[in-house]
């Protein structure tokens, strides 16, 4: 079974205000990135060390677009070093050459070139993708599954959490968030040393 790389959510970007200062966009950002990464779907909780302002299409290659909202991403910061200022076209108007190069993660074209499986990897399907997923963001050496599946078990926690908060819980929902909070601890430890 294939996924959306963003299987919580849909990412889009707003019309928002004009600002001059491309920082100044963060909190429209967190907003239309579900305060998950663009490129790998981490979510800022999962993070040890914050998300940052990902240039699309880097300033070096077109300065004009440093403040264009619609050129930003949320990134986390792994996924944003390792991007840095790659940009294999050279050209600002080319985004891929059906070999190399990138897509706007916030645009439909994203989930033609990325997925995910079902137990948490992110896969390919073209040869862009190919690109970004191993010479760029190292998706397939880095702990993605692990992340996925600790932000699945949060979220299962915090459905459970629900439960015994209103008092309506058997005592074999009780046993499971007990299991899955000791799970989650010993995922986030792995995360932390493995510094993503």
């Amino acid at each position: 079974m294939h996924l959306k790389i963003h299987t919580q959510c849909i990412i889009r970007r707003k019309e928002i205000p004009v600002e001059n200062n491309y920082a100044n966009y963060r909190g429209y950002l967190r907003e239309d990135f579900h305060r998950r990464c663009g490129y790998c779907s981490k979510p800022e909780s999962l993070t040890t060390k914050g998300f940052e302002i990902d240039h699309l299409i880097p300033i070096k290659i077109d300065e004009n677009r440093k403040t264009q909202y619609d050129n930003l991403v949320y990134s986390c910061f792994t996924c944003n070093r390792k991007k840095s200022s790659k940009w294999p076209t050279e050209d600002a108007n080319i985004l891929n050459d059906g070999k190399v190069g990138f897509v706007d993660p916030a645009s439909n074209d994203y989930d033609l070139h990325l997925g995910r499986k079902d137990t948490g990897e992110i896969e390919y399907y073209t040869p862009v993708g190919q690109y970004m997923s191993e010479s760029v963001f190292k998706f397939n050496v880095r702990p993605i599954k692990i992340i996925w599946k600790l932000d699945s078990l949060i979220e299962k926690q915090d459905k459970l959490s629900e439960k015994i908060a209103t008092g309506s819980f058997s005592e074999k929902e009780a046993l499971l968030l007990a299991k899955i909070c000791c799970t989650i601890r010993d995922l986030r430890s792995y995360i932390f040393e493995g510094r993503e």
